[in-house]
C-alpha cells in the first residue's frame, strides 16, 4: 500500500509540472497573439461553463467513498453496480450541459459585448465540446482509478495528452491559426482522454460495468452542499469580474491564478493516493491512524509552507518576466498577487484534515461550513470589486477561506481522529507563523533586481534554500517525539 502511495505522489508531482508547462505556455501566447482580451474572454467562458459542475450534487467524494468497502473486500459485483449507476448519473449531466449551452449562448454575449455574438458563441460550444465527453465517457473511470489508488494511471494519461496539446496549439499559433482552432485542440484531448482510461479498465481491471445497475448512492444528498461550495467558491472570482469589471482584469487574474493553480495542484499532488489509503485504514479500524495522520501532516504542511513561501515573493516577479512584451494590460500587481498566495495557503491548510472527511463520508456533518465559505466570497466580492477591482475580489478569496477550513480541521480532530485539537494545532499554527514572517520579510527576502529568468531562478533557488532549512528545523522540533514513537513500535 506503501508502494502504491508513493508511486502515486511521483506520478501526482511529474503530471502537475507538465500541466504547469502546458498552463504557462499556452496562456502565453494567447496574450501575445490575440490579446488580453481574447485570454479574458476565453478564460471566463471556461469558469462560466464550470457551473455545469453543480449538477454532480457532490456525487464524486460519495462514489469514492462507496467503492471504498467493496475494493478492499475484492467485491467486483458490487463495483460494477456502483460504476453502472456512476456511468449512468454523469450522462445525465452531459446531456443537461447541451440544455446549459443554449442558455449560456443567449445570456453571455450580453454579459461582456466587447466581442461579437458570434465569435464569442462560437467559443463557448467549442469549449464545451471538452467538457460533454468528460462527462459522457471519462468521469467515472477516473473515479474508479482514484479510489483504487491508481492515480498513477489517470496522471500519466494526462501527461499524454498536455504534451500532445502544447505541440499542436503551438504549432496552430505559429502557422496564424484562429483562437477557435487553438480550443479545438483542447477539447479533442478530452476526447481522447477518456477513451485510454476506459481502455486501461477494460484490459486490466476484469469487471464488468452494469448498464442497468439499480444501485442508489447513500447520503449523495449529503455532498451536495459540499459541492455547490466548492464550484461557487472557485468561480466566483472570474464571473464576478466579467459582470463588474473587464475583460483585461479576468485576464490578469487568470496569469496570476495561472501560478496558483500549479501550486495548488502540486499540493494536490501530495495527496495522490492519500484519500484512497486514509479510506481503507478508516474501513479497518487501523488503531494506528492517528499517528500515520500526524506524520502526513508533518510532510504536507512542511512542503506547502515552503512552496507558498516561495510563491510569496517570488510570483510578481515572475509575471513581470513572463508578461515583458504585453502592453494591452499591467500585470504587475504586487499586493494582488500577495493576497491571492495568502488566500491559498487558507486554502491548502485543509487539505489534510478535508482528506479524513472525505474518506470517512462526514458531508453531512461539515455542510454548515460549505455553505458559509462562498456566501462571504460572494457579498465581500462584490462589495469591494468596484472600487478595488482585482484586489477586492483577492481579499473576498482571502476572507472566507479559513471558515471552511478551520472547520474541517477541527471536525477531522474531534470527531474522526478523536484526539486533543492542541495535539494537531501546533502543526498547524507554526505553519501560519512561518508564512507571516515570510510575508513581513518579503522584501528583504528580494536580494536583488529580478530583470531576466536566469536571475530570477537564482533568486528562487536561494528564497527556496533558506525556506527549507528554517522551516524544516522548525517543523522537525516540533514532530520530533512523535518520529520517536514511531521509531519505537517499528
Amino acid at each position: 500500500m506503501r508502494k502504491k502511495v508513493i508511486k502515486n505522489i511521483f506520478s501526482g508531482l511529474l503530471a502537475q509540472v507538465v500541466a504547469s508547462i502546458y498552463g504557462f505556455i499556452v496562456p502565453i501566447l494567447i496574450v501575445k497573439y490575440y490579446g488580453s482580451s481574447i485570454n479574458g474572454l476565453v478564460s471566463s467562458i471556461v469558469q462560466f461553463i464550470a457551473y455545469i459542475n453543480l449538477l454532480q450534487i457532490g456525487i464524486g467524494p460519495v462514489i469514492k467513498n462507496a467503492l471504498y468497502e467493496p475494493i478492499a473486500n475484492g467485491d467486483k459485483k458490487k463495483i460494477g453496480e456502483i460504476l453502472g449507476a456512476s456511468n449512468s448519473f454523469f450522462r445525465k449531466i452531459a446531456y443537461c450541459l447541451i440544455a446549459y449551452i443554449v442558455v449560456l449562448c443567449i445570456i453571455f454575449p450580453l454579459i461582456n459585448s466587447e466581442f461579437s455574438s458570434l465569435f464569442t458563441i462560437s467559443l463557448i460550444i467549442i469549449i464545451a465540446f471538452g467538457t460533454f465527453f468528460e462527462y459522457f465517457l471519462g468521469m467515472t473511470y477516473r473515479l474508479f482509478l482514484t479510489s483504487n489508488q491508481r492515480n498513477y494511471v489517470v496522471d500519466y494519461v494526462n501527461i499524454f495528452g498536455h504534451i500532445i496539446s502544447i505541440i499542436l496549439i503551438y504549432i496552430l499559433v505559429k502557422c496564424n491559426g484562429s483562437i477557435q482552432s487553438v480550443r479545438i485542440i483542447g477539447s479533442l484531448v478530452f476526447l481522447i482522454k477518456p477513451l485510454l482510461l476506459k481502455r486501461y479498465f477494460d484490459k486490466k481491471m476484469g469487471i464488468t460495468i452494469e448498464k442497468n445497475s439499480k444501485y442508489k448512492f447513500k447520503n449523495k444528498w449529503n455532498g451536495f452542499a459540499h459541492h455547490i461550495a466548492a464550484t461557487v467558491q472557485g468561480n466566483t472570482d472570474v464571473v464576478v469580474l466579467t459582470i463588474f469589471s473587464t475583460l483585461s482584469n479576468v485576464s490578469i487574474y487568470a496569469i496570476y491564478n495561472l501560478i496558483i493553480t500549479g501550486i495548488n495542484n502540486v499540493v494536490v499532488a501530495l495527496t495522490n493516493g492519500i484519500d484512497g489509503y486514509f479510506g481503507k485504514v478508516l474501513v479497518k479500524k487501523e488503531p494506528s491512524v492517528g499517528e500515520k495522520f500526524s506524520l502526513y501532516t508533518f510532510f504536507f504542511y512542511t512542503i506547502i509552507t515552503i512552496f507558498l513561501g516561495c510563491t510569496l515573493i517570488l510570483i510578481t516577479p515572475f509575471v513581470k518576466l513572463y508578461t515583458v512584451n504585453v502592453h494591452d494590460a499591467n500585470y504587475v500587481q504586487w499586493t494582488f498577487g500577495y493576497l491571492l498566495v495568502l488566500a491559498e495557503f487558507n486554502f491548502a491548510i485543509r487539505y489534510p484534515y478535508s482528506t479524513l472527511v472525505y474518506s470517512k463520508g462526514h458531508f453531512k456533518e461539515t455542510t454548515k461550513y460549505a455553505i458559509v465559505e462562498p456566501i462571504v466570497n460572494i457579498i465581500v466580492s462584490i462589495i469591494l470589486v468596484k472600487k478595488f477591482g482585482l484586489i477586492g475580489v483577492a481579499i473576498g478569496t482571502l476572507v472566507s477561506m479559513p471558515i471552511r477550513s478551520f472547520g474541517f480541521i477541527y471536525h477531522a480532530i474531534h470527531n474522526i481522529l478523536k484526539e486533543p485539537i492542541f495535539k494537531h494545532a501546533k502543526l498547524i499554527i507554526l505553519s501560519y507563523l512561518e508564512i507571516m514572517l515570510i510575508f513581513v520579510l518579503r522584501n528583504k527576502l528580494l536580494f536583488f533586481e529580478v530583470n531576466s529568468f536566469y536571475n530570477w531562478v537564482l533568486l528562487a533557488i536561494i528564497v527556496f534554500v533558506i525556506l527549507s532549512v528554517v522551516i524544516i528545523m522548525a517543523n522537525y522540533l516540533l514532530i520530533r517525539p512523535v518520529l520517536r514513537r514511531q521509531k519505537d513500535n517499528e
